[in-house]
């Protein structure tokens, strides 16, 4: 027996025994460290999500089963188009063990390993699309950085950086306007409004002629992937692409 996969089974079974965790999804018990938050079953119908869902090839929000007879590349949703950034793909839908993760995440700094393979696949879908050169994730505003002590999304990017070796960017772009918080009762327009000239590129050389890739935790509407994609362009990158754990399915932008 491959010897690292019985120290793990043997971690794990001492952590259930000595820690019993139980998931925040359905509560029964995470029987493996490398699961995080959720159980191995609440995982499977994520892994099912992402097999089986057909997606726009844009933004990558899933679609009604296409007829067989559309081309692949007439897979798009039509309400994206106006986005500056090329494309966007998520780990899967924001529900289940995706939406628990992602939640702890905002708290905890750390990303288990089910969840770390899971970013590795979609960046190797992205990368095949456009050859990534640096990775930028999502600032937040000063104040809301001082409140949280750390971003989350440079967490998920320094996740992905230690797979790939790409270089993590925090440094070339800002976020300069202070925007509220937004809630469910906020729709996409009042969300897009509130980010208009919400990001400033500090670091100019940084960004110019280079294909990026945006991180963030969630994708809701596209409209923070959409303004930091705008000003990235405007400030001379080649081109833009989306990363996010999770997409929301209730709302878009149109």
């Amino acid at each position: 027996m491959n010897l690292s996969l019985s120290f793990h089974r043997t971690v794990d079974a001492t952590l259930a025994l000595l820690y019993p965790t139980a998931c925040r999804v359905c509560g029964a018990s995470v029987e493996s460290w490398r699961d995080g938050v959720a159980c191995a079953g609440c995982w499977a119908e994520i892994e099912v999500a992402r097999q089986f869902e057909v997606s726009c090839l844009k933004c990558g929000i899933p679609l009604r089963q296409l007829p067989t007879t559309i081309d692949s590349d007439e897979q798009r949703c039509g309400r994206c188009d106006p986005f500056a950034f090329d494309c966007a793909r998520s780990c899967g839908p924001y529900r289940g063990a995706l939406r628990e993760s992602v939640l702890w995440l905002k708290r905890n700094p750390q990303i288990p390993p089910r969840l770390q393979r899971l970013l590795r696949e979609t960046f190797a879908r992205l990368n095949e699309i456009e050859a990534i050169e640096s990775i930028i994730p999502v600032p937040l505003h000063a104040s809301r950085l001082a409140e949280r002590t750390f971003n989350q999304a440079e967490v998920i990017a320094r996740a992905i950086a230690a797979e790939t070796g790409l270089r993590v960017d925090a440094v070339s772009i800002s976020r300069t306007k202070k925007t509220e918080k937004h809630n469910v009762g906020m729709g996409a327009r009042e969300r897009a409004r509130s980010l208009e000239r919400a990001f400033r590129i500090r670091a100019p050389r940084l960004v110019e002629g280079r294909n990026l890739l945006i991180v963030d935790d969630v994708m809701t509407t596209g409209s923070t992937a959409q303004e930091m994609a705008r000003t990235l362009i405007e400030g001379g990158a080649r081109s833009v692409v989306v990363l996010t754990l999770a997409r929301a399915m209730n709302e878009f932008m149109p």
